[in-house]
């Protein structure tokens, strides 16, 4: 999610107070790091960690939560607030926050001979085994493919801090 804040106004305008756009946006530079950070930890700590609900993301291992940044940009009148998955952490970030689906695809065996699992109803009779329940070891197997409904966790952050965010960084800028 990018949140973006502008200091709207031409230079030429401001000419005569530019030391106190200078301090506002200073300030706002400031108090967005404050609100990307909070953001960030709210996201995880209400939509990791917290009660189970639609948006909220079962954590395994904390690979998603750790990967969960926040960054702070000021290019000439605009100060930018990022909160989001940097490049290369977990592949499943994007499709819990959006959704969608995987394709069909070979699952195979690679840090052992068999992959090993529990069958414990019909779905497996077509290898002819499973049907009763049981482990089952196959070198490969033919996944279907996944569909998975949105889960917007960042979004929902968002949305729930937004009018916070908005009326700090205001208070912000007038206190500059």
């Amino acid at each position: 999610m990018i949140l973006r804040a502008e200091i709207i106004g031409v230079p030429e305008a401001v000419e005569g107070i530019t030391d106190g756009f200078a301090r506002m946006q200073i300030a706002c530079y400031r108090q967005m790091e404050v609100e990307m950070n909070e953001l960030r930890n709210y996201t995880v700590k209400t939509h990791m960690d917290g009660p189970t609900g639609a948006t909220t993301i079962s954590q395994r291992n904390g690979h998603l939560a750790r990967a969960l940044t926040s960054e702070v940009e000021n290019s000439g009148s605009m100060v930018e607030g990022i909160v989001g998955v940097l490049k290369g952490g977990p592949p499943y970030a994007r499709i819990l926050e959006l959704g969608g689906t995987t394709r069909a695809h070979v699952i195979r065996a690679r840090n052992a001979q068999f992959l090993k699992f529990e069958a414990n109803n019909s779905d497996y009779t077509p290898w002819g085994l499973g049907a009763l329940g049981g482990m089952v070891f196959r070198r490969k197997v033919n996944h279907p493919g996944s569909h998975f409904p949105p889960r917007p966790y960042l979004k929902t952050s968002f949305d729930e801090q937004i009018e916070q965010i908005k009326d700090n960084l205001i208070a912000a800028m007038k206190e500059a």
